[in-house]
C-alpha cells in the first residue's frame, strides 16, 4: 500500500470516527429518554439504527441486506454473526431489521460512548470472571424468556485469521436450545475491507457493506448434547457464504490472499 493511499484511508477513518462521535452526542439525550424504561428499549434500538444509517450515508458506506426468508416480528431469535471489524456492530444495528439486545465482551462497555447501552439494553460478558460470566448469561436467558432477541458474535472477538472465523464459543447456542429460540446465522461480508481489525491502524474506505441474514434454524428438537453439531452447522453456513462472496477488483485479490 502506497503512502498516499495509506493517508487517504487514515483520513477517511478519522472522518468516520468524528461523524460517529458528533451524531452520538446529538442523539444522546434521546437515548437517555428511551433507555430509562425497559419497555422503551425497542424504540431506543430503532433510534440507534437511525443514528447508524446517518453515519453510513455521510461516510459513503452503502448497506445492503439479503434475507433468505422473512423473519417474524413476533418471534424471538438469537442472531449469530462473524466478527471481522468494529463496523460489524454498526452493521447488525442497521442492517438486521429486528429488535435485539447485544451480548458482547465487557471491554466494549468500558468505552465511554457505549456505556449507556451496556448499562441498559445490552449485556456485557466478562469472560475473565466465571461468576460475572454466569451472571451475564443468566440475565441473557431471562431476556430470551421474556421475549427479547439477542445479537451475539460467537467468536468472542476479532481474530487474526480474517476472513476465516475463529472457533465458536457455545454460550449463544446453549441459550437458544435451552429457550427453544431459533438461531439466525448472519454473514457480514465486506466490513473487513471497509475497516480491518479492531482499530484505526489500517484506516478504512467507503463502499459496500453486504449482509446476508440466513434462514432461522429451529432449536426445539435439539438436545444439549447436539449443540456441537449445531455450532458446526452455523459455522459452515456463515464461512461458506464468506468464502463464495463476490469481491470484485482489488478486493477479490485481497480476499483470495487471506485464505
Amino acid at each position: 500500500m502506497s503512502g498516499f493511499i495509506r493517508i487517504l484511508r487514515f483520513t477517511w477513518a478519522i472522518y468516520f470516527l468524528l461523524l460517529f462521535i458528533v451524531f452520538f452526542l446529538l442523539f444522546y439525550p434521546f437515548f437517555r429518554i428511551f433507555l430509562y424504561r425497559r419497555n422503551r428499549y425497542p424504540i431506543a434500538h430503532k433510534l440507534r439504527a437511525i443514528w447508524g444509517r446517518i453515519i453510513m450515508f455521510l461516510s459513503g458506506l452503502i448497506p445492503s441486506t439479503t434475507y433468505e426468508e422473512p423473519l417474524s416480528k413476533d418471534q424471538s431469535y438469537v442472531f449469530v454473526a462473524n466478527h471481522f471489524s468494529y463496523l460489524d456492530i454498526l452493521s447488525l444495528n442497521v442492517q438486521v431489521h429486528h429488535y435485539f439486545r447485544f451480548m458482547a465482551k465487557s471491554e466494549l462497555g468500558n468505552i465511554p460512548l457505549f456505556k449507556i447501552f451496556f448499562r441498559t439494553i445490552d449485556i456485557s460478558v466478562n469472560r475473565k470472571s466465571t461468576r460475572a460470566s454466569a451472571k451475564a448469561f443468566s440475565y441473557a436467558n431471562r431476556a430470551l424468556a421474556e421475549g427479547d432477541s439477542l445479537g451475539i458474535f460467537p467468536e468472542g472477538g476479532i481474530g487474526e485469521s480474517v476472513p476465516i472465523m475463529r472457533r465458536f464459543k457455545p454460550g449463544a447456542f446453549r441459550m437458544a436450545v435451552e429457550n427453544n429460540v431459533p438461531i439466525v446465522p448472519v454473514s457480514i461480508l465486506d466490513n473487513f475491507k471497509r475497516m480491518p481489525g479492531g482499530g484505526l491502524d489500517n484506516g478504512g474506505t467507503p463502499g459496500k457493506m453486504r449482509v446476508v441474514v440466513h434462514k432461522p434454524i429451529q432449536t426445539n428438537a435439539i438436545e444439549l448434547d447436539e449443540i456441537p453439531a449445531l455450532m458446526d452447522q452455523v459455522y459452515h453456513i456463515i464461512q461458506n457464504t464468506i468464502n463464495t462472496a463476490n469481491f470484485d477488483g482489488a478486493e477479490n485479490e485481497d480476499h483470495g490472499s487471506g485464505n
